[in-house]
């Protein structure tokens, strides 16, 4: 039984994806302090590690065509192994969303809004993300268009602005940096922006066509790609090897653009831009989750539960973290640890199995 009635097109998918792999454009941030100037080719090699199993996904949800995660983990591994392994899912999803939300929040109370209550501003945003939810997929998916051109054009105009201070040779020397801190940085890459978005096997199941979805998905991810490239080559190119030093480097990047005295502090338009970006994508977390959990618990409908875990994840995010240090610390550490299994491993082990025992095949057999 589907939950979600709303049906998207593979073009619709290709901007949801781009604007979730956007909307981490300041996470990469995690990765500045441990791959330096050399940042922009992590990114590069994540992306080209992670597509294969992102294609997975793809595979997965075209060989199950109608179905959501949990229902695959249940066919795939059974009903109780399939139940364990979608709580797993569930809890990725949830502790993601919390540490996101918290990202929009430290993103006020650090650089655009110091003088608000910081549960206020977490209040306000996950509210507003609630609301989107019990829209329906089909609603965001008819936006998506709209935040991802945002994005792009705030990103390019921005780093034309800072042409004029940006120096090259910050990028050099190359493959100066030992190679396990490359692998690290790979490894924060490849889950944070690109393999999170596992989460679109809980949506890839309202397509209403599947015939183009592998080429929409590959342009949406060389899309959202291309966003995360641009913004670390523009914070090497302006302030090279004192972008380590700075929490927000692309922050700092941005409050450099002077223009006659007249663009000036643009960096409280890009925080807005950047709120545009990190909706959409705590937003598709959110429908995820509520999502997994009313076909876990077998609900009919899902927005009973929109409210109770839009209190959750405000509490989750309130209390997770003690400072922004903190969080960076611990995303780099552990956080890309326990997400691994469930990004690397499990979605093209299902297909494995699916393929070996036929399931697709005894689906059809049953309902003829």
């Amino acid at each position: 039984m589907s939950i979600e009635k709303g049906r998207i097109s593979s073009q619709q998918l290709l901007f949801l994806i781009a604007g979730f792999v956007q909307g981490s454009v300041l996470l990469i941030d995690f990765t500045v302090g441990i791959t330096e100037h050399q940042t922009w080719m992590v990114i590069l090699a994540g992306l080209a590690v992670t597509a294969p199993v992102i294609f997975s996904y793809v595979a997965l949800a075209k060989m199950f065509p109608g179905m959501n995660l949990v229902q695959i983990n249940d066919m795939v591994y059974g009903r109780f192994l399939g139940k364990v392994l979608s709580i797993y899912y569930i809890f990725f999803f949830l502790m993601t969303l919390s540490f996101n939300i918290r990202d929009v929040g430290e993103l006020y109370i650090t650089f655009l809004m110091p003088d608000t209550p910081f549960i206020f501003l977490l209040i306000v945003f996950t509210a507003t993300c609630a609301y989107a939810v019990t829209k329906g997929i089909e609603v965001l998916a008819r936006v998506s268009h709209l935040f991802v051109v945002t994005g792009l054009l705030t990103i390019i105009s921005t780093s034309t602005l800072l042409f004029d201070q940006m120096d090259f040779s910050n990028f050099l020397p190359f493959f100066e940096l030992p190679f396990i801190r490359i692998f690290q940085g790979i490894h924060i890459v490849s889950i944070i922006p690109f393999g999170e978005t596992v989460a679109f096997l809980m949506i890839m199941e309202c397509l209403n066509k599947t015939e183009r979805v592998v080429k929409n998905t590959f342009f949406g991810l060389l899309i959202g790609a291309v966003t995360l490239l641009i913004v670390a080559v523009r914070n090497t190119a302006v302030l090279g090897r004192t972008q380590t030093i700075w929490t927000a480097p692309s922050f700092q990047t941005i409050r450099l653009i002077d223009i006659g005295t007249v663009l000036t502090r643009m960096d409280f338009l890009i925080g807005i831009a950047q709120t545009i970006l990190i909706f959409l994508k705590c937003s598709i977390f959110f429908y995820a989750l509520v999502v997994a959990l009313s076909q876990l618990f077998g609900l009919k409908s899902y927005l009973p539960l929109v409210l109770p875990i839009a209190g959750i994840e405000v509490i989750i995010a309130a209390t997770v973290f003690q400072s922004p240090v903190d969080h960076a610390m611990i995303t780099q550490n552990a956080g890309i640890i326990y997400s691994a299994p469930l990004i690397f491993v499990f979605p093209p082990l299902s297909l494995l199995i699916a393929k070996i025992r036929g399931l697709p095949k005894c689906e059809r057999g049953k309902e003829t």
